[in-house]
Protein backbone atom coordinates (compact mmCIF):
# COMPACT_ATOMS: atom_id res chain seq x y z
CA UNK A 1 0.00 0.00 0.00
CA UNK A 2 1.51 3.27 -1.08
CA UNK A 3 -0.73 6.11 -0.02
CA UNK A 4 -3.95 6.43 1.95
CA UNK A 5 -6.79 8.47 0.53
CA UNK A 6 -7.09 10.46 3.74
CA UNK A 7 -3.53 11.75 3.35
CA UNK A 8 -4.19 12.55 -0.31
CA UNK A 9 -7.36 14.47 0.59
CA UNK A 10 -5.47 16.43 3.26
CA UNK A 11 -2.72 17.28 0.76
CA UNK A 12 -5.25 18.34 -1.90
CA UNK A 13 -7.10 20.53 0.63
CA UNK A 14 -3.77 22.08 1.64
CA UNK A 15 -3.16 22.97 -2.02
CA UNK A 16 -6.57 24.66 -2.26
CA UNK A 17 -5.86 26.65 0.91
CA UNK A 18 -2.52 27.71 -0.57
CA UNK A 19 -4.31 28.99 -3.66
CA UNK A 20 -6.76 30.95 -1.49
CA UNK A 21 -3.99 32.47 0.63
CA UNK A 22 -3.49 36.26 0.63
CA UNK A 23 -0.09 35.71 -1.01
CA UNK A 24 -1.49 34.05 -4.12
CA UNK A 25 -5.18 34.75 -4.77
CA UNK A 26 -4.93 38.52 -5.35
CA UNK A 27 -1.98 37.96 -7.71
CA UNK A 28 -3.68 35.40 -9.97
CA UNK A 29 -4.60 37.96 -12.69
CA UNK A 30 -0.99 39.15 -12.80
CA UNK A 31 0.31 35.58 -13.03
CA UNK A 32 -2.11 34.68 -15.82
CA UNK A 33 -1.38 37.79 -17.87
CA UNK A 34 2.36 37.28 -17.39
CA UNK A 35 2.19 33.59 -18.31
CA UNK A 36 0.19 34.37 -21.45
CA UNK A 37 2.24 37.41 -22.37
CA UNK A 38 -0.86 39.61 -22.59
CA UNK A 39 -2.26 42.61 -20.76
CA UNK A 40 -4.78 42.40 -17.95
CA UNK A 41 -7.40 44.20 -20.06
CA UNK A 42 -7.01 41.67 -22.88
CA UNK A 43 -7.42 38.86 -20.37
CA UNK A 44 -10.50 40.49 -18.85
CA UNK A 45 -12.26 41.32 -22.12
CA UNK A 46 -11.48 37.93 -23.61
CA UNK A 47 -10.09 39.40 -26.85
CA UNK A 48 -7.50 36.65 -26.99
CA UNK A 49 -7.13 32.98 -27.82
CA UNK A 50 -7.57 31.30 -24.45
CA UNK A 51 -6.21 28.00 -25.76
CA UNK A 52 -2.65 29.33 -25.62
CA UNK A 53 -3.07 30.61 -22.07
CA UNK A 54 -4.71 27.32 -21.03
CA UNK A 55 -1.81 25.24 -22.36
CA UNK A 56 0.82 27.60 -20.91
CA UNK A 57 -0.94 27.49 -17.55
CA UNK A 58 -0.75 23.69 -17.60
CA UNK A 59 3.00 23.91 -18.24
CA UNK A 60 3.27 26.54 -15.47
CA UNK A 61 1.51 24.17 -13.06
CA UNK A 62 3.80 21.35 -14.23
CA UNK A 63 6.80 23.52 -13.35
CA UNK A 64 5.94 24.02 -9.69
CA UNK A 65 4.68 20.42 -9.47
CA UNK A 66 8.15 19.18 -10.45
CA UNK A 67 9.76 21.23 -7.68
CA UNK A 68 7.23 20.14 -5.06
CA UNK A 69 7.61 16.46 -6.01
CA UNK A 70 11.40 16.73 -5.72
CA UNK A 71 10.93 18.23 -2.24
CA UNK A 72 8.57 15.38 -1.41
CA UNK A 73 11.19 12.85 -2.50
CA UNK A 74 13.81 14.53 -0.31
CA UNK A 75 11.59 14.62 2.79
CA UNK A 76 10.31 11.06 2.24
CA UNK A 77 13.86 9.77 1.81
CA UNK A 78 14.79 11.43 5.10
CA UNK A 79 11.90 9.59 6.73
CA UNK A 80 13.17 6.28 5.33
CA UNK A 81 16.63 6.77 6.86
CA UNK A 82 15.16 7.88 10.19
CA UNK A 83 12.72 4.97 10.38
CA UNK A 84 14.34 3.61 13.56
CA UNK A 85 13.40 6.75 15.46
CA UNK A 86 10.07 7.31 13.68
CA UNK A 87 8.22 8.18 16.90
CA UNK A 88 10.63 11.02 17.70
CA UNK A 89 10.45 12.21 14.08
CA UNK A 90 6.63 12.22 14.19
CA UNK A 91 6.47 14.20 17.42
CA UNK A 92 9.10 16.71 16.29
CA UNK A 93 7.48 17.20 12.88
CA UNK A 94 4.03 17.48 14.44
CA UNK A 95 5.17 20.14 16.91
CA UNK A 96 6.75 22.17 14.09
CA UNK A 97 3.56 21.97 12.03
CA UNK A 98 1.47 23.08 15.05
CA UNK A 99 3.84 26.03 15.58
CA UNK A 100 3.54 26.97 11.89
CA UNK A 101 -0.23 26.85 12.23
CA UNK A 102 -0.18 29.05 15.34
CA UNK A 103 2.09 31.51 13.52
CA UNK A 104 -0.45 31.62 10.70
CA UNK A 105 -2.97 32.92 13.21
CA UNK A 106 -0.85 35.11 15.50
CA UNK A 107 2.18 36.11 13.33
CA UNK A 108 4.73 35.79 16.16
CA UNK A 109 7.59 34.63 13.87
CA UNK A 110 8.31 37.81 11.95
CA UNK A 111 11.09 36.14 9.99
CA UNK A 112 8.45 34.06 8.17
CA UNK A 113 6.89 37.26 6.84
CA UNK A 114 9.91 37.85 4.61
CA UNK A 115 9.09 36.86 1.04
CA UNK A 116 11.52 35.47 -1.49
CA UNK A 117 10.42 36.34 -5.00
CA UNK A 118 11.91 36.00 -8.42
CA UNK A 119 11.58 39.26 -10.32
CA UNK A 120 11.36 38.42 -14.01
CA UNK A 121 11.12 41.36 -16.36
CA UNK A 122 9.98 39.61 -19.55
CA UNK A 123 7.17 37.11 -19.95
CA UNK A 124 8.26 33.48 -20.54
CA UNK A 125 8.91 32.46 -24.12
CA UNK A 126 6.99 29.36 -25.18
CA UNK A 127 6.01 26.39 -23.10
CA UNK A 128 9.51 25.81 -21.73
CA UNK A 129 9.44 29.35 -20.35
CA UNK A 130 6.11 28.62 -18.65
CA UNK A 131 7.63 25.56 -16.96
CA UNK A 132 10.61 27.62 -15.75
CA UNK A 133 8.25 30.29 -14.44
CA UNK A 134 6.35 27.61 -12.52
CA UNK A 135 9.59 26.37 -11.02
CA UNK A 136 10.49 29.94 -10.06
CA UNK A 137 7.06 30.31 -8.47
CA UNK A 138 7.72 27.21 -6.36
CA UNK A 139 11.06 28.70 -5.34
CA UNK A 140 9.38 31.91 -4.17
CA UNK A 141 8.94 30.83 -0.58
CA UNK A 142 6.12 33.12 0.54
CA UNK A 143 4.95 33.36 4.16
CA UNK A 144 1.48 32.12 3.20
CA UNK A 145 2.33 29.10 1.06
CA UNK A 146 5.51 28.07 2.88
CA UNK A 147 3.97 26.86 6.17
CA UNK A 148 1.17 24.92 4.44
CA UNK A 149 3.62 23.28 2.05
CA UNK A 150 5.94 22.57 4.97
CA UNK A 151 3.09 20.80 6.75
CA UNK A 152 2.57 18.46 3.79
CA UNK A 153 6.33 17.92 3.46
CA UNK A 154 6.55 16.94 7.12
CA UNK A 155 3.57 14.64 6.59
CA UNK A 156 5.43 13.06 3.65
CA UNK A 157 8.54 12.70 5.81
CA UNK A 158 6.68 10.85 8.56
CA UNK A 159 5.38 8.22 6.12
CA UNK A 160 8.88 6.95 5.46
CA UNK A 161 7.81 5.86 1.96
CA UNK A 162 9.26 7.44 -1.15
CA UNK A 163 6.28 6.71 -3.41
CA UNK A 164 3.81 8.04 -0.85
CA UNK A 165 5.74 11.29 -0.62
CA UNK A 166 5.53 11.67 -4.40
CA UNK A 167 1.77 11.06 -4.37
CA UNK A 168 1.22 13.49 -1.49
CA UNK A 169 3.06 16.32 -3.19
CA UNK A 170 1.35 15.52 -6.49
CA UNK A 171 -2.01 15.80 -4.73
CA UNK A 172 -0.93 19.09 -3.12
CA UNK A 173 0.12 20.42 -6.53
CA UNK A 174 -3.25 19.43 -8.01
CA UNK A 175 -5.05 21.32 -5.24
CA UNK A 176 -2.96 24.39 -5.99
CA UNK A 177 -2.81 23.96 -9.78
CA UNK A 178 -6.38 23.10 -10.79
CA UNK A 179 -7.76 26.48 -9.62
CA UNK A 180 -4.99 28.16 -11.64
CA UNK A 181 -6.14 26.34 -14.77
CA UNK A 182 -9.84 27.03 -14.11
CA UNK A 183 -9.08 30.71 -13.48
CA UNK A 184 -7.45 30.91 -16.88
CA UNK A 185 -10.38 29.22 -18.62
CA UNK A 186 -13.11 31.22 -16.88
CA UNK A 187 -11.28 34.41 -16.02
CA UNK A 188 -14.24 36.82 -16.00
CA UNK A 189 -16.21 34.63 -13.62
CA UNK A 190 -13.11 34.09 -11.50
CA UNK A 191 -12.50 37.86 -11.26
CA UNK A 192 -16.04 38.42 -9.99
CA UNK A 193 -15.75 35.65 -7.42
CA UNK A 194 -12.36 36.94 -6.30
CA UNK A 195 -13.90 40.29 -5.42
CA UNK A 196 -16.40 38.48 -3.21
CA UNK A 197 -13.70 36.38 -1.53
CA UNK A 198 -11.23 39.23 -0.95
CA UNK A 199 -12.87 40.51 2.31
CA UNK A 200 -12.54 37.00 3.79
CA UNK A 201 -8.84 36.48 3.08
CA UNK A 202 -7.89 37.06 6.72
CA UNK A 203 -10.50 34.53 7.82
CA UNK A 204 -9.16 32.04 5.26
CA UNK A 205 -5.67 32.58 6.63
CA UNK A 206 -6.89 31.87 10.17
CA UNK A 207 -8.71 28.76 8.91
CA UNK A 208 -5.49 27.63 7.23
CA UNK A 209 -3.70 27.98 10.55
CA UNK A 210 -6.32 25.83 12.27
CA UNK A 211 -5.99 23.28 9.44
CA UNK A 212 -2.22 23.12 10.00
CA UNK A 213 -2.68 22.70 13.76
CA UNK A 214 -5.08 19.83 13.04
CA UNK A 215 -2.51 18.14 10.77
CA UNK A 216 0.23 18.65 13.37
CA UNK A 217 -1.83 17.07 16.14
CA UNK A 218 -2.66 14.09 13.92
CA UNK A 219 1.05 13.65 13.15
CA UNK A 220 2.00 13.84 16.84
CA UNK A 221 -0.66 11.35 17.94
CA UNK A 222 -0.25 9.07 14.93
CA UNK A 223 -4.01 9.23 14.37
CA UNK A 224 -3.92 9.35 10.58
CA UNK A 225 -3.58 5.56 10.41
CA UNK A 226 -6.55 5.11 12.77
CA UNK A 227 -8.70 7.43 10.66
CA UNK A 228 -7.78 5.35 7.61
CA UNK A 229 -8.89 2.21 9.46
CA UNK A 230 -12.20 3.92 10.27
CA UNK A 231 -12.69 4.64 6.56
CA UNK A 232 -12.03 0.99 5.74
CA UNK A 233 -14.60 -0.06 8.35
CA UNK A 234 -17.13 2.33 6.80
CA UNK A 235 -16.54 0.79 3.37
CA UNK A 236 -17.02 -2.67 4.88
CA UNK A 237 -20.34 -1.65 6.46
CA UNK A 238 -21.56 -0.27 3.12
CA UNK A 239 -20.63 -3.49 1.31
CA UNK A 240 -22.29 -5.60 4.01
CA UNK A 241 -25.50 -3.57 3.88
CA UNK A 242 -25.44 -3.73 0.09
CA UNK A 243 -25.28 -7.53 0.20
CA UNK A 244 -28.29 -7.68 2.54
CA UNK A 245 -30.42 -5.01 0.82
CA UNK A 246 -28.99 -3.81 -2.52
CA UNK A 247 -32.12 -1.83 -3.52
CA UNK A 248 -32.05 0.21 -0.30
CA UNK A 249 -28.34 1.06 -0.66
CA UNK A 250 -28.77 2.01 -4.33
CA UNK A 251 -31.65 4.36 -3.50
CA UNK A 252 -29.74 5.77 -0.52
CA UNK A 253 -26.75 6.69 -2.66
CA UNK A 254 -29.02 8.10 -5.34
CA UNK A 255 -30.50 10.46 -2.75
CA UNK A 256 -27.03 11.32 -1.46
CA UNK A 257 -26.22 12.70 -4.92
CA UNK A 258 -29.73 14.06 -5.60
CA UNK A 259 -29.98 16.31 -2.54
CA UNK A 260 -26.86 18.47 -3.17
CA UNK A 261 -27.80 18.61 -6.88
CA UNK A 262 -31.27 19.98 -6.08
CA UNK A 263 -29.87 22.43 -3.52
CA UNK A 264 -27.33 23.78 -6.03
CA UNK A 265 -30.04 23.95 -8.72
CA UNK A 266 -32.32 25.93 -6.39
CA UNK A 267 -29.62 28.49 -5.61
CA UNK A 268 -28.59 28.66 -9.27
CA UNK A 269 -32.15 29.41 -10.44
CA UNK A 270 -32.65 31.91 -7.62
CA UNK A 271 -29.44 33.69 -8.58
CA UNK A 272 -30.42 33.79 -12.26
CA UNK A 273 -33.81 35.34 -11.54
CA UNK A 274 -32.40 37.77 -9.00
CA UNK A 275 -29.74 39.02 -11.43
CA UNK A 276 -31.49 38.41 -14.77
CA UNK A 277 -31.00 42.04 -15.83
CA UNK A 278 -27.27 42.17 -15.06
CA UNK A 279 -25.18 39.69 -17.01
CA UNK A 280 -22.09 40.37 -14.90
CA UNK A 281 -23.62 38.87 -11.78
CA UNK A 282 -24.93 35.68 -13.32
CA UNK A 283 -23.81 32.45 -11.64
CA UNK A 284 -20.59 30.88 -12.78
CA UNK A 285 -20.73 28.05 -15.34
CA UNK A 286 -18.91 25.89 -12.79
CA UNK A 287 -22.20 25.78 -10.87
CA UNK A 288 -23.84 24.09 -13.85
CA UNK A 289 -21.07 21.51 -14.00
CA UNK A 290 -21.65 20.42 -10.39
CA UNK A 291 -25.45 20.54 -10.80
CA UNK A 292 -25.28 18.29 -13.87
CA UNK A 293 -22.75 16.01 -12.16
CA UNK A 294 -24.85 15.42 -9.03
CA UNK A 295 -28.18 15.11 -10.83
CA UNK A 296 -26.75 12.81 -13.52
CA UNK A 297 -25.14 10.59 -10.85
CA UNK A 298 -28.46 10.43 -8.98
CA UNK A 299 -30.48 9.60 -12.11
CA UNK A 300 -28.03 6.95 -13.33
CA UNK A 301 -28.02 5.38 -9.86
CA UNK A 302 -31.82 5.32 -9.69
CA UNK A 303 -31.90 3.63 -13.12
CA UNK A 304 -29.22 1.12 -11.96
CA UNK A 305 -26.99 2.13 -14.87
CA UNK A 306 -24.08 2.85 -12.53
CA UNK A 307 -23.34 1.63 -9.01
CA UNK A 308 -22.23 4.74 -7.10
CA UNK A 309 -21.91 2.82 -3.83
CA UNK A 310 -19.29 0.59 -5.46
CA UNK A 311 -17.47 3.64 -6.82
CA UNK A 312 -17.47 5.30 -3.37
CA UNK A 313 -16.26 2.19 -1.53
CA UNK A 314 -13.57 1.63 -4.16
CA UNK A 315 -12.34 5.20 -3.60
CA UNK A 316 -12.38 4.79 0.19
CA UNK A 317 -10.39 1.56 0.09
CA UNK A 318 -8.06 2.53 -2.74
CA UNK A 319 -4.55 2.72 -1.33
CA UNK A 320 -2.44 3.61 -4.32
CA UNK A 321 -0.70 1.68 -7.06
Amino acid sequence: MISSNLNLIIAFAAGLLSFLSPCILPLIPSYLSFIGGISYNELKTGDIRKTGIFVKTIFFVSGFTIVFIVLGIIFSSTGVFLGSISRIVNVTAGILVVLLGLNFIFDFWKILQVEKKFHIQNSPKGYAGAILLGMAFAGGWTPCVGPILAGILFLAGTTGKLAEGVLLLTSYSLGLGLPFILAGLFFNGFARQMQKIRPYLKTIKTGSGIFLIFIGILIILGRLQKLNIALFNLAGLIEQAKTQNPVYIANLFAFIFLIPGLVLLFFYISNVFRNRETKENRPHLLWLFFIIFFLAAALLTFLRIIDTSKIVTFWITFQGI
